[in-house]
């Protein structure tokens, strides 16, 4: 699992290497993302970090994602290429 610090270093690279400009699209889920609800739909802050990283290494290791963004890309290539 990435932290903020080392997707900053990532970003600065790639800023480097594209450009400021170069289109980009992003999902990025940290700890603020990793929460419960109670039965009065409050959001719960869950205060463990060993579980919210857990969640979160789970999230990062799940290749459904990365498949289903690169079939969207491919499907949209086809519309426009």
């Amino acid at each position: 699992m990435a932290t903020l610090s080392q997707l900053k270093q990532r970003i600065d690279q790639l800023i480097e290497n594209q450009g400021e400009e170069s289109p980009v699209a992003a999902f990025i889920y940290t700890k603020e993302d990793v929460v419960q609800y109670d039965g009065d739909f409050n959001e719960v802050e869950i205060e463990d970090d060993k579980i919210v990283e857990d969640v979160l290494s789970n999230v990062e290791d799940t290749d459904w994602i990365y498949t289903t963004i690169q079939d969207i890309i491919d499907d949209e290539l086809k519309e426009v290429v």
